[in-house]
């Protein structure tokens, strides 16, 4: 087990929650998820509430998964916040108000890092492996699946970002 002292808040999948065994994996005592209706609440309300609970919380490191992914990256870079994703959806297509993640979101200097298991059922991780590797570093394994096989290798990427502080 490895433990570290960054506060990290959780973005959870589509469809998923604080329950997640992502969300449980990471060994942080100081760590936040709270749980969000995507289907029945428009991008800009849930823009507005995560901004509103990074400015609660202040988190030294987001985390997100699938969806969760998606809002991690775009928070990280409107907040200047490091962020580790795993297995993100990065063109959510469930609601017509969520735009795709563009270069403009991850062609910065903020620390991000990624952890994808290739073997997802669900999204295109091997062009979401070939898409963010011009932006970040990335951890990968050939197989595993869309609920992530290995959560506990996000923390090995958590470490490593709270290394640098």
């Amino acid at each position: 087990m490895t433990t570290y002292t960054s506060t990290v808040l959780f973005f959870h999948g589509l469809d998923s929650s604080r329950d997640s065994t992502k969300f449980h994996a990471i060994d942080a005592p100081k760590k936040y998820c709270i749980n969000v209706d995507y289907r029945n609440l428009n991008f800009e309300t849930v823009a507005q509430f995560y901004h509103d609970i990074i400015e609660k919380i202040n988190p030294h490191i987001i985390v997100g998964h699938s969806l969760g992914g998606y809002w991690a990256l775009l928070m990280s870079f409107k907040h200047q916040i490091p962020c580790v994703i795993a297995n993100p959806n990065l063109t959510p297509n469930f609601r017509d108000d969520y735009p795709p993640i563009s270069d403009k979101i991850l062609d910065h200097d903020i620390q991000q890092m990624a952890y994808l298991e290739l073997g997802d059922e669900i999204l295109d991780m091997h062009g979401t492996k070939e898409f963010l590797e011009n932006y970040m570093q990335i951890q990968s394994i050939e197989d595993g699946h869309h609920r992530l096989e290995h959560p506990e290798r996000i923390n090995d990427l958590i470490l490593e970002i709270e290394k640098s502080f």
